[in-house]
């Protein structure tokens, strides 16, 4: 594998210096702000933009459009350089870390736990080393994308443009040229990240790296999980249960409440590889007794999200859901669960018992979701008051149809 820097060759594109600066207004003092291509389908231009001093001169790099890297430009991250202080220990190490990255057989590298680490402890935390806007993907053609897609790692510094492109590709990748091996080292490392709240394109999500992360295997009953702090830039991962020095660290790369075939398929097509998980490999009666847990969490669940009185979700209900999360080791899931339980309880005038599930829903959802999180939010107040609560007796009133209007049902 080679890590030379190529000589690019690009096809129509307009220096972003005269045209995303001039035209966009944009702030911040981007390192770098080339190059742009211009679809062809919706004439709007994707450009690259670097910032090598971010986070202690970490570096990130951005493919977008210039409105929405102006947008990004303004949040925290950008503007309060104190925000990432200390976040990348592989910069400056002020704690000793619990892990360490170690070739695994059958897997390539892995993180392996050094000591023990308590359930809801931090493990590590990244901030982003490259965000590529979805709709380049969409809009772009292929020689572009491929082409900006590799411009963008070589906007980053030095040691960490080697950091990225030692990332795996779960196969061989001697023989790629350099735009298809970090095509393939994007298409099997980045973690998928949702707009926020007044981005421009709420259309469009971010495919975004952070390569020491990346380095965890998949698990589908994981022993950690992971949210992403806009505000930071910054993805957090966290213990969801005890794990012990020489295991595993992993993260579940889908949705862990598909059914075990639908599992494997998701894996072998998006990532290429068998999942070898525990409970993947099971034998056949463990598997249907998960497959049939999962289902009946798949038919139970909707019934929490409906505030009409013909819905069946009772505390009873909530409680065997909880239980069923707990059967299945779903435990980076278990705020969802602990939420709902909560909120059942409070629906039918129970507070006591609705505030202890609310304050588990706060515990396990601050590490899996983030303590700016609206349920955790949620369930905190519930917490400090269930009767002030907006699902006080909510389940008893619709059912009862004490004081509920025609069109709250």
């Amino acid at each position: 594998m080679t890590t030379k820097k190529p000589t690019w060759e690009y096809v129509h594109w307009s220096h972003a210096n005269s045209s995303a600066h001039k035209h966009h207004n944009l702030q911040h003092p981007w390192t770098r702000t080339s190059p742009c291509f211009r679809s062809k389908e919706n004439g709007q231009e994707y450009c690259v933009f670097s910032d090598s001093k971010f986070a202690e001169s970490r570096g990130t790099a951005l493919v977008t459009t210039p409105e929405r890297a102006a947008y990004l430009e303004r949040i925290p991250a950008f503007t309060d350089p104190s925000l990432t202080k200390g976040t990348n220990q592989d910069i400056t190490r002020t704690k000793p870390a619990k892990y360490k990255v170690e070739r695994i057989e059958g897997k390539g590298m892995g993180v392996i736990a050094t000591g023990f680490i308590d359930r809801g402890e931090l493990i590590m935390a990244n901030t982003a080393s490259l965000m590529f806007d979805y709709a380049t993907y969409e809009y772009l053609e292929r020689e572009e994308y491929l082409q900006i897609q590799a411009e963008a790692v070589d906007s980053l510094p030095e040691a960490h443009r080697r950091l990225v492109l030692g990332l795996s590709t779960h196969d061989e990748a001697a023989n790629l040229s350099y735009v298809d091996l970090v095509d393939k080292i994007t298409s099997t490392n980045a973690f998928d990240i949702d707009p926020a709240d007044g981005d421009p394109d709420a259309h469009h999500s971010f495919y975004v790296i952070f390569p020491e992360i990346a380095r965890m295997n998949h698990d589908c009953r994981a022993a950690a999980d992971y949210y992403f702090d806009l505000d930071s830039l910054t993805q957090y991962i966290h213990a969801v249960r005890p794990i012990y020095p020489g295991e595993e660290i992993t993260v579940s790369y889908i949705d862990p409440t598909m059914r075990q075939a639908d599992r494997v398929r998701k894996l072998r097509n998006n990532w290429g590889f068998a999942c070898a998980c525990a409970a993947c490999t099971a034998s056949a009666p463990v598997v249907a007794a998960s497959d049939d847990r999962l289902a009946q969490i798949a038919e139970l669940a909707p019934e929490f999200g409906k505030i009409r009185s013909e819905s069946r979700a009772t505390p009873q209900m909530a409680e065997l859901v909880v239980s069923l999360y707990e059967q299945e080791r779903l435990w980076g899931m278990m705020d969802e669960a602990y939420r709902n339980a909560a909120v059942e309880w409070n629906g039918v005038g129970e507070p006591w018992t609705a505030t202890k599930y609310a304050r588990l829903a706060v515990e396990y959802g601050i590490y899996t979701s983030g303590e700016k999180d609206r349920d955790v939010a949620d369930m905190e107040e519930l917490a400090a008051d269930p009767w002030s609560h907006w699902s006080w007796m909510f389940r008893t009133r619709r059912r009862m149809g004490w004081g509920v209007k025609d069109d709250e049902e």
